[in-house]
């Protein structure tokens, strides 16, 4: 695997068979640390083979831990985060649940809806809100976030077609 000492190296991540890279081992610790590359996410240092899950390579294991919360820790709200009101609706495995349910009151005021459901009230963006959660998900568990009062959204392993239709939605003219 590539070092991360001074030396240009390359990163791959393959998301639904489409391969995209090269990122720099800097690139990479970023796109841990908001979230766009979790402990499931499939990676490599070449183009064509070598795939694995980046929670299986040596280098990447600090970052992902860096990344993971620890309970009762809470990161800062983005510097320009104010107070909004969110739609959080999670698709959970049972494993993933508790450690969500308690990482949204990190967030601010929680109310539960229904099963996978919740309101929050909070100094936050959907964006930020997306990134600190999704590191407490497991691979197949999905995560759509609504800023309802900044007509904003972010969102986290809905897939391409899902990704499409919301972004094709969302970005429409009224």
């Amino acid at each position: 695997m590539p070092r991360d000492d001074g030396i240009i190296m390359s990163w791959f991540v393959k998301v639904e068979g489409r391969v995209y890279g090269p990122y720099t081992g800097a690139q990479m610790r970023a796109f841990i640390g908001e979230g766009r590359v979790a402990a499931h996410s499939t990676v490599s240092d070449r183009r064509e083979d070598g795939f694995a899950p980046a929670q299986d390579i040596a280098q990447l294991k600090p970052w992902l831990e860096e990344a993971r919360r620890r309970p009762g820790e809470k990161r800062p709200a983005p510097s320009d985060a104010r107070t909004a009101n969110f739609i959080i609706v999670a698709e959970l495995a049972a494993a993933s649940a508790a450690g969500f349910e308690a990482a949204l009151s990190d967030h601010g005021d929680v109310e539960p809806i229904t099963p996978g459901v919740w309101l929050l009230r909070g100094a936050s963006s959907a964006s930020h809100l997306r990134n600190e959660l999704s590191h407490l998900l497991a691979r197949e568990d999905k995560l759509l976030v609504v800023d309802a009062s900044r007509d904003r959204t972010a969102w986290f392993n809905l897939g391409r077609e899902a990704d499409e239709r919301i972004r094709n939605l969302w970005g429409r003219r009224v």
